[in-house]
């Protein structure tokens, strides 16, 4: 048999796979979200674990990257049976959002229950089921690597929910020359319409507002430290007015009619309007002590998006601008590094790999888009190397009662498999 039909043979092999295994696909999945991996407390060693025996019980070696007793990191390397080519990152993550309060749950978080088709959970969109689909995949393809040309690695890690600093931006900081790569899949949420070939940065801070204090009946003796902050949390809302000029590529991209309403089916109405500003989260505050008193602290955190060609130190210098016009006010950056927003080739060969996975699954075309929400592909991208997001729908995540389609899940796990065996094949025409 030629090379060619060889391959071939494989990849029929692979869909078969893929159609016949959907409840060991399943299973997996249900038994993936009854583990608890909140970040914070961001404790993901179960969840590790869980899916090193899964592995190790399909005869696969896995190892494991510990910078965080309870936040351990696990990989696993492919070799082709054809020799040299390029290395493909399989990435996802462990950890989960918070559940926040129980009482707005129907079901439990962490029951793995089945509701019309859908698996609901904390996590299960963001990011279990991306993160299963990168799992199946490796097993998948180890069973064909004879086929395979270049290296497939999985690459799971803890700590992207809180940053990523002890996860992938670790692996990378540390382990670079065998976690680079030259090519990222990842299963995110992001919509089945659209594969994300780049994103806006998300830029993290703290202001913390002191004044002397006092009893509230004599505000003429000091300044209200939350109205400071309230004053202050409006004058940094004057940045969302800023339209960001991005780059030729991508502005022509994002100008075409079918672009911008697979934004809007994806990610909501409005989403296109806001991909070229600056948005702002005022996420948490903290002050007072008492209803009659004149707080003497407050402390806010903001969550910015900061868009496809805008510099972080650009950004910085504005809000120290605004903050200096408040002396009771401090800037407090935090302790990770903040990646710039970025963006890969919109037209690279795994996008284009992807789109004809996705036409032969559901019957569309994918469009390439930037997204509003940040994932580890930063970076990857951030250091040069293509990275290419396809996930299921991102409705619900993080919300109380998030659920997953299960037909998106199948989905997702199909274009990824075959996406990467299409790409480690060069079976790309």
């Amino acid at each position: 048999m030629t090379q060619d039909r060889a391959v071939q043979a494989g990849r029929r092999q692979l869909r078969s796979w893929l159609d016949g295994e959907r409840q060991q696909q399943q299973d997996f999945l249900v038994r993936f979200a009854k583990i608890d991996t909140a970040n914070p407390p961001g404790d993901t060693r179960e969840g590790v674990r869980f899916i090193a025996d899964f592995l190790e019980r399909q005869e696969l070696t896995t190892g494991l990257i510990n910078p965080a007793v309870d936040k351990p990191n696990l990989f696993a390397h492919l070799g082709g049976g054809r020799g040299d080519g390029e290395q493909l990152i399989l990435n996802g993550h462990v950890d989960v959002f918070p559940v926040g309060d129980l009482n707005n749950w129907q079901h439990d978080p962490f029951g793995g229950e089945i509701v019309d088709n859908r698996l609901i959970g904390r996590g299960v969109v963001d990011m279990k089921c991306g993160t299963t689909a990168s799992i199946f995949t490796y097993l998948y393809l180890s069973r064909l690597r004879h086929l395979l040309g270049g290296k497939l690695t999985l690459c799971v890690v803890s700590d992207e929910e809180t940053g990523g600093y002890w996860g992938s931006d670790y692996l990378l900081r540390e382990h670079r020359d065998a976690f680079l790569g030259d090519c990222v899949l990842n299963g995110e949420p992001s919509s089945v319409e659209t594969i994300r070939f780049g994103e806006k940065a998300p830029f993290w801070f703290r202001i913390d507002v002191r004044t002397p204090g006092g009893h509230g009946a004599y505000p003429h003796l000091s300044r209200n430290a939350i109205r400071l902050a309230m004053e202050l949390m409006q004058a940094l809302y004057e940045l969302e007015g800023t339209t960001v000029a991005m780059p030729d590529k991508v502005q022509q991209v994002l100008a075409r009619p079918e672009v911008a309403a697979a934004i809007e089916k994806g990610l909501g109405a409005g989403a296109s309007e806001i991909v070229p500003r600056i948005t702002q989260n005022n996420g948490r505050i903290e002050g007072g002590v008492k209803v009659n008193m004149a707080a003497d602290a407050c402390s806010f955190e903001v969550d910015a998006r900061l868009p496809v060609g805008m510099d972080n130190d650009d950004f910085l210098a504005r809000v120290r601008q605004i903050v200096g016009r408040f002396p009771e006010a401090a800037l407090v950056l935090p302790a990770h590094r903040l990646e710039n927003a970025n963006w890969c080739d919109p037209d690279g060969r795994l996008l284009r790999i992807m789109q004809r996975n996705v036409q032969d699954s559901i019957g569309i075309t994918a469009q390439p888009i930037i997204n509003l929400g940040a994932t580890d592909c930063r970076f990857w991208r951030n250091l040069g190397v293509p990275a290419y997001v396809h996930g299921c729908s991102p409705e619900g995540m993080g919300a109380p009662n998030e659920a997953v389609d299960l037909d998106e899940f199948f989905h997702v796990v199909r274009v990824h498999a075959l996406s990467a065996f299409d790409y480690l094949t060069a079976n790309s025409d």
